[in-house]
């Protein structure tokens, strides 16, 4: 019988994947300002999930300073893909576009000032991808925009879904079948928390 690693948690946190100069700067300042980021093991699979499935068009709501955008932008580069991205706060929204400018990523993300709900409520555009991190009690709230903007065998990532705020959202995308969701709950390392929840969901035709 196989048996599991010896202390899997630095085991693991000894794999995070490398990132450059950018990156582990945005980690520093999210550190000493409190500013919850994803991380380099969900930044890396944002980007792998963009890369791989190849959207034309990438949501993100809530940019923070930029760092999970940076990830997005970098695999939308790399496949013709474009990111639109929504940030409520003018300061960290203007910060957020200097980091993406420093990255050589401003021709493929365009950073949009606005708060998520009400943009969603009026947006008409189509995605491919949605990557969700604004309130956690709005994203019941989002989710029914989420299925509307999203095309058929569209995406949607959700990030904090352990969250108590998150649960109405929970509960909604798993009983609903208009989605095929999968709720992982998991070590993060670098992750603002260590361990919560990812919620991964195709929207059905």
């Amino acid at each position: 019988m196989n048996e599991m690693l010896p202390e899997p948690e630095t085991y693991f946190q000894g794999l995070l994947p490398r990132r450059g100069a950018l990156l582990k700067r945005l980690e520093a300042e999210a550190h000493a300002e409190d500013i919850p980021i994803v991380g380099p093991v969900v930044g890396e699979l944002l980007y792998l999930l963009a890369r791989f499935g190849r959207p034309r068009r990438v949501l993100e709501l809530g940019t923070a300073t930029g760092y999970s955008a940076v990830y997005l932008a970098q695999a939308c580069r790399e496949t013709g893909g474009e990111l639109v991205t929504l940030e409520y706060d003018p300061a960290l929204a203007r910060r957020a576009q200097a980091n993406l400018k420093e990255a050589g990523l401003e021709a493929v993300a365009q950073i949009t000032q606005a708060e998520a709900l009400g943009w969603l409520a009026k947006t008409t555009a189509r995605y491919d991808l949605v990557f969700m991190d604004i309130e956690k009690e709005d994203y019941v709230k989002a989710l029914p925009h989420c299925r509307r903007i999203l095309s058929t065998n569209g995406l949607l990532v959700a990030d904090n879904v352990g969250f108590r705020d998150a649960d109405a959202f929970n509960r909604a995308i798993a009983a609903d079948p208009g989605w095929r969701p999968v709720s992982l709950y998991a070590l993060l390392p670098g992750h603002s928390p260590l361990y919560d929840g990812l919620c991964l969901a195709v929207k059905r035709a």
